[in-house]
């Protein structure tokens, strides 16, 4: 895997040296804004050496690791958070809501993206502490899902020939179904972050009858457009794309940035707590740049559990639509004259997602830009709201990273969520 985590690497270092980035600039745009805290970081440096069960159970809530099967005979990891301990410093409790919650993930990510904050600010502590039934889906490729009924991902090529397509197809329902079986509910909540809402929309475009299945959707920073995007790092891969994946693919490279046992000990020596330039520009190159909720052992700590692996394919895909500015399915590479003269991949059809749509978007978000989610928002047919958030320069990271997400998203998220679980409050038992 070097060959491919250089090529991907090299344009994201010499971003970062053509910066010059000057900690002095932060510490003055940091004094000339007053951000109001939300409750401090309960971490510690080891959290990036532990798996998400293990930092679940670390924090004082229960954990249950189920297995599912796809129907193309992929093993996903599927995660739930049935309640918390009194080791997690408050009264145990368990669920009691009406309805299970579902979280998805995002790009090269895994549900980590929902546990690394802590209690008192990560969205998957919150929603259990208010008394929901918390569940976190991996999808296929990422380092808790890289598993299959017969095939070797570190053998077989088929193992990777997936797109996020097949996560939307075969994973997200696979997982739906099972929390639903589980729980003997019949409509769970949906939340998902960035490729975790495009898979939604995947799965409803092809496979409309799962509406039922779903009472809403919590979309945060839906990347279904982002022809719009401003990170130079990632408009430079979807320039080279389809030559770089031609030599990856004729390499035999198929994943793409895999969890690595030695990335958190090098973010350690690269980016220490007196110079994080590295780590702290190659993040708002891609997400967007806000140094005051930019917490650094926070970041090093991401860095522990991000990348958590992809496809070749999967990253291909992105660049697609991307460069087209068409939410529409895969492309194979085109070599041939006859190939590249064949019409455009079909588009999803959006008007087939029934299920209430909640859209959440920041103004510096530079994967997803703010148009590009109104855009979206202005075509889903049963659009409930609409929440910018408060902070104008809050970014892509920001929407799992930041010091002040429990106030400005997750406390917000869970309000709208409210809205949707009935008469649960009322009847609630615990």
């Amino acid at each position: 895997m070097l060959l491919p985590v250089l090529l991907l690497m090299f344009p994201m270092l010499l971003s970062a040296h053509y910066y010059q980035y000057d900690r002095r600039q932060d510490s003055k745009e940091e004094n000339e804004i007053s951000v109001e805290e939300d409750p401090p970081f309960r971490l510690q440096d080891g959290d990036a050496y532990l798996t998400v069960p293990q930092l679940v159970w670390k924090y004082g809530y229960e954990i249950e690791i189920h297995e599912v099967q796809t129907e193309d005979g992929y093993l996903l990891d599927l995660y739930r958070i049935p309640g918390r301990r009194a080791a997690s410093g408050q009264p145990a409790q368990r669920p009691y809501r009406n309805a299970p919650v579902f979280l998805m993930h995002s790009l090269l990510s895994s549900c980590a993206d929902w546990v690394l904050m802590g209690p008192g600010r990560a969205l998957a502590y919150l929603l259990a502490d208010a008394g929901y039934d918390v569940w976190m889906g991996n999808a296929r490729g990422t380092r808790y899902s890289r598993k299959h009924i017969h095939l070797d991902p570190d053998r077989s090529r088929e193992f990777w020939n997936f797109s996020w397509h097949e996560i939307g197809l075969y994973d997200v329902p696979a997982l739906i179904d099972h929390v639903l079986s589980v729980t003997g509910q019949p409509r769970l909540h949906y939340a998902g972050f960035s490729q975790g809402t495009m898979v939604l929309f995947v799965l409803l475009s092809e496979r409309p009858e799962y509406n039922a299945k779903l009472i809403d959707m919590q979309a945060i920073s839906p990347s279904v457009y982002m022809y719009r995007l401003e990170g130079r790092i990632v408009r430079t891969f979807v320039q080279l794309a389809d030559p770089l994946v031609a030599a990856l693919d004729a390499a035999g490279r198929h994943e793409i940035l895999p969890n690595n046992r030695f990335i958190a000990p090098l973010v350690k020596i690269v980016c220490p707590d007196a110079n994080v330039t590295v780590c702290r520009e190659l993040l708002y190159d891609v997400a967007g740049k806000n140094p005051p909720q930019v917490d650094d052992k926070m970041l090093r700590i991401f860095l522990g559990h991000f990348p958590a692996g992809a496809s070749l394919r999967q990253l291909h895909h992105f660049s697609q639509i991307i460069r087209t500015s068409r939410f529409a399915k895969y492309s194979p590479l085109r070599t041939t004259r006859s190939a590249l003269l064949a019409a455009p991949a079909p588009l999803y059809n959006l008007t087939l997602a029934t299920i209430p749509v909640v859209v959440y978007y920041g103004l510096n978000d530079h994967v997803v830009n703010f148009r590009d989610a109104l855009q979206l928002a202005d075509e889903v047919p049963n659009l409930a709201a609409v929440h910018q958030i408060a902070d104008r320069r809050f970014t892509h990271s920001d929407f799992i990273l930041a010091k002040n997400s429990a106030r400005l998203l997750n406390s917000i998220l869970l309000q709208e969520l409210d809205q949707y679980d009935g008469a649960s409050s009322a009847n609630a038992t615990h």
